[in-house]
Formats: C-alpha cells, sequence, structure tokens
C-alpha cells in the first residue's frame, strides 16, 4: 500500500514540477517572443513552440508554410543560455537559413509554394561545469494580406 501511495504522491509531483516549467516557458514566449516577433506586424500562427532546454540539446519543429504569405520566424532563449541557433531546413534536408551564418535571431520569408518546413534549434554545449537550463520558445506568424 505504501509503494503505492508512494508512486501516486511521485508521479503527481513529477506532472506538477513539467507543468510549471512548461508554463513558465510560455510566459517567456509571450512576453520575450511576441515582442521580437512584432505582433503588430505578424500575427502569431496560434502555437506556442516553447519549451525547457539545456546546453547541448536541440529541438526540431516541423511546420506547415503556404504560398504567397510572409512570413517571420523567432528563436528566442533565456537569459542564462549562450545564443541560441537555428536552421530552417526542407524535408530533403537542404538548409533555406542558418542563424549563425546570418547572425540573425528572426527571418522573413515570403514562401514560394505550400511546403513544410523543419525549424532546427541548437543549444551549444556548455564548455565545462553542470549545463545550464532554460526556456526556449520558437515563433512563427505571417503577415496579413
Amino acid at each position: 500500500m505504501k509503494l503505492i501511495q508512494f508512486a501516486i504522491i511521485f508521479t503527481s509531483i513529477s506532472f506538477m514540477s513539467i507543468f510549471t516549467a512548461n508554463s513558465q516557458c510560455i510566459d517567456f514566449a509571450k512576453e520575450d517572443g511576441f515582442l521580437k516577433l512584432d505582433t503588430a506586424l505578424y500575427i502569431p500562427d496560434g502555437r506556442l513552440n516553447a519549451i525547457p532546454l539545456s546546453e547541448g540539446d536541440n529541438l526540431d519543429v516541423y511546420k506547415p508554410f503556404f504560398r504567397g504569405r510572409q512570413y517571420r520566424v523567432v528563436v528566442v532563449g533565456a537569459a542564462n543560455l549562450p545564443k541560441v541557433n537555428f536552421k530552417v531546413a526542407n524535408f530533403q534536408k537542404q538548409v533555406i537559413f542558418d542563424s549563425k551564418k546570418s547572425g540573425n535571431d528572426s527571418w522573413e520569408f515570403v514562401s514560394d509554394k505550400n511546403q513544410n518546413l523543419i525549424i532546427s534549434v541548437d543549444i551549444p554545449a556548455a564548455e565545462s561545469g553542470t549545463p545550464k537550463t532554460g526556456c526556449i520558445a520558437v515563433l512563427i506568424g505571417f503577415k496579413q494580406q
């Protein structure tokens, strides 16, 4: 009986900590991410891709883009993390945009066709010590036509 109680308590605490971390990341995305997305010009696509990650982690976000629409893709990381890099590639793994080469944390483009793209986020590995953890947000907006 005590084992069952322990399992229930442990599971509850795990879910609460995951929910708290995710809600903090959602708040981070709304505050920092929407500011960089510039919601006066770009309408958010309705999905908040925000998650806590550590140095050395990576994340792939798969997203459809539609012909003729102008988009802005923004990737923001918590201040305690090193500069977050991201690439946008098609399903044939051809890189269309690389933030490391451009030096930008956002990318604006007009999609020339209906297509699915992969936004790959990479947090550089820790140079030494314990890797830092922080929120990462990937936001996508489009201009109203």
